[in-house]
């Protein structure tokens, strides 16, 4: 299957974050690598207690960051709730609660995820949370 959805307008751009964030939702790794260009770029907020804080480049970051990810937190909610559209670019308003594995701690937050699209790839992601919060369920206590 072709995974490249028409973005000749911003609901080509949206549906092609759908089927994104439907990959995610089935941890789908291959389908979701299918809609990121080969030059990706990935980003994070930096925060020293986040395990996958950073930008990461290419199709190679995206995986490093994925398998982190998996090493590192289970996400129980991802729920995208607004999306915002323009030509280029899809903006997703949305809330997330996750279990820091290294504590054990559970961590809720809203977050704005911002997805760039170029011929029908997603060119560049960069999200934005509440860095306090989940850097403080990551802290291992002295």
């Amino acid at each position: 299957m072709d995974s490249k959805v028409s973005t000749e307008t911003p609901h080509g751009n949206l549906a092609l974050v759908q089927q994104l964030y439907s990959a995610f939702a089935r941890r789908d790794i291959a389908s979701a690598l299918s809609l990121l260009g080969p030059d990706v770029e990935w980003g994070e907020p930096d925060n020293p207690f986040n395990p996958a804080a950073g930008t990461r480049h290419g199709h190679a970051g995206f995986l490093e960051w994925a398998g982190i990810g998996r090493e590192s937190e289970d996400i129980l909610a991802l729920e995208p709730k607004r999306f915002l559209l323009d030509a280029e670019s899809v903006a997703v308003v949305g809330y997330t609660r996750c279990l820091a594995k290294p504590t054990n701690k559970i961590y809720e937050t809203d977050f704005v995820h911002l997805f760039v699209i170029k011929d029908g790839k997603v060119v560049k992601f960069q999200e934005f949370f509440d860095t306090y919060t989940a850097g403080e369920a990551f802290r291992l206590e002295k």
